[in-house]
């Protein structure tokens, strides 16, 4: 479980703060945060993986304060809108690359590799990441991060909504479910995707935390950018 209590956030070169003390939890299992464009996403990842820091309030996992915790304990996969990879490097490659890094055994790492790859559809593990269409890399993303266990997910507009209602990544609830007992989260400006315990940010403050389809509701009310959350 992942509690913000009156979390601030107010980058040194903003003459506002983005998150004014916001309050929410993320428990076990699937939530979303939906907030506008610009609003504060991919900061509150950031806070996470304690790339910034909050000006002031408290970010508990499990209980500990999350500056107590180290980035290896927190066990965190964050997966972006557009994945990085070694370009020129094969998916196999991209997709070990956090087993080398823990030192694995290459036939252990290969073995591991072939199988999440596989549990995902893809194939020609030995074609070069730069031919991949965009939601392919997505789908190596995937395979890459379940190479190892992991204790939260951070899909920061990572799924989409397409023009003709349709979600990218096909059945996201399955994607999600691979994750085997961690807290992820889905973080979107799109109401569609809304699934699970489900926060609301608006203005930088929580409006509210609950249900998905009542969150949907609350987003009808607001004026955010994206005019496509207007159905």
């Amino acid at each position: 479980m992942i509690e913000f209590r009156n979390v601030v956030l107010q980058y040194h070169y903003d003459e506002f703060a983005l998150l004014k003390g916001v309050n929410f939890t993320l428990r076990d299992g699937i939530n979303t945060v939906l907030a506008d464009i610009q609003s504060g996403k991919s900061s509150i990842c950031k806070l996470l993986m304690k790339e910034v820091a909050a000006n002031s309030g408290e970010i508990l996992v499990d209980g500990l304060t999350i500056g107590s915790i180290t980035s290896a304990d927190l066990g965190i996969l964050y997966l972006p809108s557009k994945p990085t990879f070694f370009e020129n490097k094969s998916i196999r490659f991209n997709i070990e690359y956090p087993l080398k890094v823990r030192k694995v055994a290459k036939n252990e790492r290969r073995e591991r590799a072939e199988q999440v790859a596989a549990s995902l559809g893809l194939d020609n593990l030995d074609a070069k990441v730069k031919m991949l269409t965009a939601e392919e890399r997505k789908l190596v993303a995937l395979a890459r991060g379940l190479t190892v266990e992991r204790k939260i997910v951070l899909f920061d507009d990572f799924f989409e909504i397409c023009d003709d209602g349709t979600k990218t990544l096909a059945c996201v609830d399955s994607m999600i479910d691979k994750f085997n007992n961690a807290t992820c989260v889905i973080l979107s400006s799109d109401k569609r995707l809304a699934i699970g315990n489900t926060v609301v940010l608006d203005g930088g403050v929580t409006v509210y935390e609950g249900n998905a389809d009542r969150a949907r509701g609350v987003i009808d009310s607001l004026d955010w950018l994206n005019g496509s959350l207007k159905e």
